[in-house]
Formats: C-alpha cells, sequence, structure tokens
C-alpha cells in the first residue's frame, strides 16, 4: 500500500498594509528534496511560516496590460475585486505615476537615466510631502567621470582587475551596478535614503532563498509606493 499523500497547508491571503519584507512573484513554496514547487497568480507575497517551512501568502494581485509600454493594476489579495493602485507610464515608461483605487496620487517611480546610472540605482522614488528617495552606490562618490576616472587611475597603478572592472560593468548599456544578475554575479543589497528626513533609510533590497526581496524601513513610506517599485524591477 502506498502513503497517502499529505494535504498541501491553505496560505491564505494576508492584507497589504501591515506587510514586511515582501517579495514579487508566483512562487506559494520553493521546489526543494523531494517537494515539488507550488504557485499561484504573479503577486506581491510576504512569508507565512507553516509546520517549519516558508510559504508566500499573496497580499497584494498584479495585474500587466498589454502592449509595448505596459501599465499596471494592484488588488487587494484579502479583498477579491478591491483596487489598491495602479501604475501608469509617462513619458514613453520613463516614469509611473502611482494612484490609489480614488485616483489620488500616491507618488511617482522613475527610472533614473542612463547617464546618472553610474552613482544611483536604476529606479528611484518620489512620495509627496518627502525628500526624493534614491539608492545611491556606497562606492560612488562624485560625477559619473570622476568615479571613472578614479577607477582607471587605480587600475593604472595596480590596484588590480576589481576597480576597472566595476567602473566598465557600470558604463554598461543598461548598468545598474548593483543591480546586475547572472553568471557568477552575486547582486548586492540595494537601500534607498530620503536625505533630510528623519528615517532616512527608507526601503531595502536583498536576497532570499533566490527570490529578491523588499524591506520597507521608514514608517511614513507607503507601501504601495514600495510595492510600485519592486513589481517595475521584476517586471
Amino acid at each position: 500500500m502506498f502513503a497517502r499523500k499529505k494535504d498541501e497547508p491553505s496560505v491564505e491571503p494576508v492584507s497589504w498594509n501591515g506587510a514586511g519584507w515582501f517579495v514579487i512573484g508566483d512562487v506559494v513554496r520553493p521546489a526543494a528534496s523531494r517537494r515539488k514547487a507550488l504557485t499561484g497568480p504573479w503577486a506581491v507575497r510576504v512569508p507565512d511560516i507553516q509546520e517549519g517551512v516558508r510559504y508566500y501568502a499573496p497580499t497584494a494581485l498584479v495585474s500587466r496590460s498589454d502592449g509595448e509600454i505596459p501599465s499596471y493594476e494592484l488588488y487587494e489579495a484579502s479583498e477579491p475585486g478591491g483596487s489598491l493602485c495602479s501604475l501608469t507610464p509617462l513619458k514613453g515608461g520613463a516614469r509611473y505615476r502611482v494612484t490609489d483605487a480614488q485616483g489620488q496620487e500616491v507618488g511617482v517611480v522613475h527610472r533614473t537615466p542612463a547617464a546618472k546610472r553610474a552613482v544611483q540605482h536604476g529606479w528611484w522614488l518620489q512620495q509627496p510631502g518627502h525628500p526624493h528617495i534614491v539608492a545611491r552606490y556606497h562606492w560612488a562618490k562624485g560625477s559619473a567621470k570622476e568615479i571613472a576616472a578614479r577607477g582607471r587611475e587605480k587600475a593604472v597603478r595596480g590596484a588590480g582587475g576589481l576597480v576597472g572592472g566595476v567602473v566598465d560593468s557600470v558604463f554598461g548599456l543598461g548598468a545598474e551596478g548593483g543591480d546586475q544578475s547572472g553568471g557568477s554575479y552575486t547582486p548586492k543589497p540595494v537601500t534607498w535614503r530620503a536625505e533630510g528626513e528623519d528615517e532616512a533609510v527608507v526601503l531595502t533590497s536583498g536576497h532570499t532563498e533566490g527570490f529578491r526581496t523588499y524591506v520597507p524601513v521608514a514608517s511614513w513610506l507607503d507601501r504601495r509606493l514600495a510595492f510600485a517599485v519592486a513589481v517595475l524591477r521584476e517586471a
């Protein structure tokens, strides 16, 4: 006789407003030894530990429009049909306006111009009433030209290929410095800050179990804006 397959636990949607760290994707439970992955709709997902196993419960379902420059709609997973926010592209997708269910602006997510990506992450945020929320690379001080000059100067002095490699990578097409992935490269954490705020660290991004994770830090950050930048990065 074969043992009866154990029923899978129920992973219920959770409220979005109190979400701590989260991921974007369709994985409810990662694959493991003798255990298949469980998947669901594309969503903002938060960790849910059951019987010692980490699951990812949906907190906001994500819908994407067709078209070359897509728009996005986020819905409350715990309240089917309830609109959470909309992401509308502006200027050919160079920025996205984030609005609530009533059409009121939550904030704007901007794509960093290519010329600034040597010193700043590829996306930055703007929330009304607060300074710009920017992720500046920890090694990047001064302008892109100054960074390149310092890197090449160190390489010439024998500092090794590391600095030169960093300079070359951040000046490559579409480079985002600490945001690359693939090959043997280990993605680096990213920290978005709002200089001048009492809570200057606003949002961080790292990696857990192969997933890119996001952690809202500042109490004043609207989580819908954090969801928006994460959706755009993972889309």
